[in-house]
């Protein structure tokens, strides 16, 4: 698997660590205007296809999220089957 680079893991970080959706703006206040936040993302989005989280964007905000095929899973946890 490729290595991220040091821009593409900040983008990452910051989306992790948000506690809403972020937009493109919001990412780049965050990891400096030197980062091509939209290439950040697409790269993003590429390298989490297919894995439990997925890069999501909505509505021109980002964010992470349980993958969608999976969601029958995280249902049996919360209700505390297994």
């Amino acid at each position: 698997m490729k290595e991220l680079s040091d821009s593409v893991r900040a983008v990452e970080a910051c989306l992790f660590a948000a506690e809403e959706p972020l937009g493109v703006d919001d990412i780049a206040a965050y990891v400096g205007s030197g980062v091509d936040v939209k290439a950040a993302l697409a790269e993003l989005e590429a390298h989490y296809a297919g894995r439990g989280i997925e890069l999501v964007g909505r509505g021109r905000r980002w964010h992470f999220q349980s993958a969608a095929g999976l969601a029958h899973i995280l249902r049996r946890a919360r209700r505390g089957g297994r």
